[in-house]
């Protein structure tokens, strides 16, 4: 049955559900979310029921089996749709578990259960992800890159991100790329405090997808840095 992350069965929910509801458990602010789990037959009505109180937008996401996982990611090879409507729901979730067997994923060797997150789109005004292991080094400092708008930007490439270093002490290092800078000091330290958080929930170097709408902070995706 379909069930909001907290209380998600955590054999059938995937990888990037699993470290949602870590995030969840652990009182970190995620946007409100539900999971349809692995091979779970919804009828129209009940997806309905479910992610009617999430509104409009949405973002319906992928959560495979070895997603997000500490050996091997397996990021970006399935499906994510943004600016989901009611309506169009059932659609997009077929579209999501069908990435499962697509040719992109059979050729990066991804042989998945797949699962789906159905989550409130956050309106990101400023968006990033941040190390809390640096991802080269392994230095024990807090690495976040951060860009305007949403993250695909960064993630594409397209735009070129801030970077701000976090120290134990909380003292913070920026390169701003551009003439202004996506975030203050108070709020890399912000970022910064909730990455630790996520470290210590995964008992191992996490990365973290964070994006402020306004000058609210959420965390939007967690997974083992795969890297060090």
């Amino acid at each position: 049955m379909i069930a909001e992350l907290a209380e998600a069965p955590v054999e059938r929910i995937g990888g990037k559900a699993l470290g949602l509801a870590r995030l969840v458990r652990g009182g970190l602010p995620v946007p409100p979310a539900i999971v349809v789990p692995v091979g779970e037959a919804v009828a129209a009505e009940e997806l309905a029921a479910a992610a009617g109180p999430l509104g409009e937008p949405l973002a319906v996401r992928s959560s495979a089996s070895g997603e997000d996982a500490g050996q091997r990611s397996a990021a970006g090879q399935f499906e994510t749709l943004l600016d989901v409507t009611q309506a169009q729901l059932p659609a997009a979730v077929e579209q999501v578990r069908r990435s499962a067997t697509s040719a992109r994923a059979q050729a990066y060797g991804a042989d998945a259960q797949m699962a789906v997150v159905i989550q409130r789109q956050v309106r990101a005004t400023r968006a990033g992800v941040g190390f809390s292991r640096d991802p080269v080094t392994g230095a024990d400092e807090v690495v976040i890159e951060a860009v305007f708008g949403y993250g695909d930007a960064l993630v594409s490439g397209e735009a070129a991100p801030d970077r701000y270093r976090v120290a134990a002490d909380e003292s913070v290092r920026a390169c701003i790329a551009g003439l202004l800078r996506t975030l203050r000091d108070d709020e890399a330290v912000e970022v910064a405090r909730h990455v630790r958080r996520a470290e210590r929930l995964f008992e191992t170097p996490v990365d973290v997808e964070f994006c402020f709408e306004g000058a609210t902070l959420w965390l939007v995706q967690c997974r083992p840095i795969t890297t060090l």
